[in-house]
């Protein structure tokens, strides 16, 4: 894609963790991101439900449902790990979203990314694979 300079250029050898807060749940919240030893934000530049779905998948938080921008759910502290992110939907992880470089920017807080997913309440079971098989759905406990 024109004006973007490539993949995240993570390292592979970096462990990633993503978790989303201030939403409620594990499964909603403003995304942030534990790379190089601090958690980060997203800026919600060009963010969108394709990038959302991405994060809600690695996070095992079902299917995306709104992909909150301008700090929705409050400004976060620390770097901003990257922005511009743009993910087809169909990827197993973030990192393998084209953005820019991901790296510890000092920047406003004001433009993180959210995520809410639909969450756990439902499963597949059952199935040859993660995606098949008989849906159950959580109701009432």
């Amino acid at each position: 894609m024109k004006g973007r300079p490539g993949n995240c250029q993570t390292d592979p050898s970096e462990s990633m963790k993503l978790r989303l807060v201030n939403g409620g749940s594990r499964c909603a919240g403003r995304l942030e991101i534990h790379y190089k030893g601090d958690w980060g934000t997203v800026n919600s530049y060009d963010w969108d439900l394709p990038d959302a779905a991405v994060v809600c998948r690695q996070l095992d938080c079902g299917a995306a449902l709104k992909a909150p921008i301008g700090a929705h759910f409050g400004k976060g502290s620390g770097p901003v790990v990257t922005w511009n992110v743009h993910c087809h939907g169909s990827e197993a992880v973030l990192q393998e979203c084209e953005s820019y470089p991901w790296d510890h920017y000092c920047t406003s807080h004001d433009y993180d990314a959210g995520v809410i997913c639909a969450g756990s309440r439902s499963r597949l079971v059952g199935g040859k694979n993660r995606c098949s098989g008989r849906v159950e759905v959580l109701h009432r406990d």
